[in-house]
């Protein structure tokens, strides 16, 4: 299990069935678009694939803190400044 994955489940529990298709898809080179109520957790169905993809592509999860890269970069373009705020404080 990717370490995303693993800590996903420790600390939020078991993903919903649409989180889980959003990584799936995205994995595969999909994109789309997540439609659900404010709190249903469209957030991780959209970052952790990428943080997902990012830990698989640099395994040796020892040598992390030592790399010349920040880690994977996202674009993230939101209308809302609170839920800009908002994403910033829970990733």
């Amino acid at each position: 299990m990717n370490p995303v994955e693993a800590w996903f489940r420790e600390r939020v529990g078991e993903p919903f069935a649409f989180q889980r298709d959003c990584w799936d898809a995205q994995l595969a080179g999909g994109s789309g678009l997540v439609h659900a109520p404010t709190g249903m957790g469209k957030t991780f169905s959209v970052w952790l694939p990428t943080l997902m993809r990012w830990c698989d592509e640099h395994p040796d999860r020892d040598a992390w803190a030592a790399m010349d890269t920040v880690g994977p970069r996202v674009l993230w373009i939101t209308p809302l400044r609170a839920l800009a705020t908002d994403t910033e404080e829970n990733l």
